[in-house]
């Protein structure tokens, strides 16, 4: 058996960029099944699908990354497996593809997660690829909401006016299963734009945007504050080590993170059976999923 699924963010789009979110989602998961037809590895899989996901300037991580309110974009990763090893990249700018900083982090099994401008120069010293992350589409976006508190970094003002009208679509990830029976999920990020310069959210907290267990695998999307605070990545799969199915466990962690605050969110999951199961409260998520018994 082997499964894969990915997401590209959820939120709120014109219905022309729903059929390019999901085009690009297309695309990450026919990268990352390649790896799995091939018999390659979950970890493989994930990685690769999160590359492409990464790639595509449309969506909110590495190339298509949101600018903070300084205007620098600062990535956020996480990748996990179900033997319970983990890699995790937060707030490194001019990286192309944090993901792959956060697998080599995972695969050294020493540390967890690293930070900052020291993470993109372990990426620059083990020959990852750096690049200005800048796309004409996010710079407008930064230059129309570049208002005199984000120009001041009044801290008390922005974060008023982040509350209060900050749309959010972002945030991609895969959940891959591969035919030894291996779950892998990874998420990656440019966080929300307009944000406190440092901002970090769920998607590389170990928990809260991504967990993955011998059980099941997820990735999390929506506001990142509230996935955070309840670590709704382990408690889905915690709901499962319970008996709980993957629909049900779902189910429960939207219901949570809508508790709180009237959040939003979405999810994919993988079980180790190939169960899979797509959930969202907002207007649209896009995703993509490929699956084969063997």
């Amino acid at each position: 058996m082997r499964a894969l699924i990915v997401h590209g963010g959820c939120g709120a789009v014109s219905a022309q960029e729903e059929v390019l979110r999901t085009e690009a989602c297309e695309r990450a998961a026919d990268a990352g099944w390649k790896v799995l037809e091939a018999g390659g590895t979950a970890p493989d899989a994930a990685e690769a699908a999160v590359v492409q996901l990464e790639n595509e300037p449309l969506l909110n991580a590495g190339t298509g990354s949101y600018l903070q309110a300084d205007g620098v974009a600062r990535m956020d990763a996480s990748i996990m497996v179900s033997d319970g090893r983990a890699g995790a990249v937060a707030q490194a700018p001019y990286l192309k593809n944090p993901i792959r900083l956060a697998r080599y982090v995972m695969e050294q099994d020493a540390h967890v997660m690293l930070t900052g401008v020291p993470a993109l120069q372990l990426a620059l010293r083990i020959g990852q690829q750096s690049a200005v992350v800048a796309t004409p589409q996010k710079i407008a976006y930064w230059q129309s909401r570049l208002t005199e508190p984000s120009r001041t970094l009044d801290y008390a003002r922005m974060a008023a006016e982040w509350k209060r009208d900050n749309p959010r679509l972002g945030t991609v990830g895969c959940v891959a299963l591969d035919e030894r029976g291996r779950l892998a999920a990874a998420t990656s990020t440019g966080g929300t734009g307009q944000c406190y310069p440092g901002r970090v959210g769920d998607s590389p907290i170990i928990g809260a945007g991504t967990y993955c267990t011998s059980r099941a695998g997820i990735s999390m999307t929506g506001v990142g504050e509230r996935i955070m605070v309840l670590l709704s990545a382990k408690r889905f799969c915690d709901l499962i080590a319970t008996g709980e199915t993957p629909d049900e466990a779902a189910k429960a962690v939207l219901a949570e993170i809508e508790t709180l605050s009237a959040a939003s969110a979405g999810l994919i999951a993988l079980d180790a059976a190939g169960h899979m199961v797509v959930l969202w409260d907002t207007p649209f998520m896009a995703f993509a999923r490929r699956t084969s018994a063997k």
